[in-house]
């Protein structure tokens, strides 16, 4: 069973909106939190509790340069499941 709770944390990591929409945006490479903030309109608290999500569920790594967080995807093979996902999703609205 602990295989399908592995599996059931990254689902959930990938159920919400903003996560997906970090992800996408880490698929071009490292980005700082500052940025995501310009990028989200979102306050920089609320973009840190999607990213610590996504980093519990081992997606994702940090480092710190001076006063600045950088973010990046440390599990490149969940763009695949994403895309995947999002298959039926895209045929549907044709």
């Amino acid at each position: 069973m602990e295989i399908y709770e592995q599996e059931t944390k990254l689902y959930k990591a990938l159920m919400h909106p903003v996560r997906l929409a970090i992800l996408d945006l880490l698929r071009e490479g490292e980005e700082c939190v500052c940025h995501m903030e310009a990028a989200f309109g979102y306050r920089q608290a609320y973009i840190s509790q999607q990213l610590m999500v996504l980093k519990e569920a081992g997606l994702v790594q940090m480092r710190r340069e001076g006063l600045n967080i950088y973010y990046r995807v440390i599990r490149p093979e969940i763009f695949g499941v994403m895309d995947a996902m999002r298959a039926p999703v895209r045929c549907s609205s044709m």
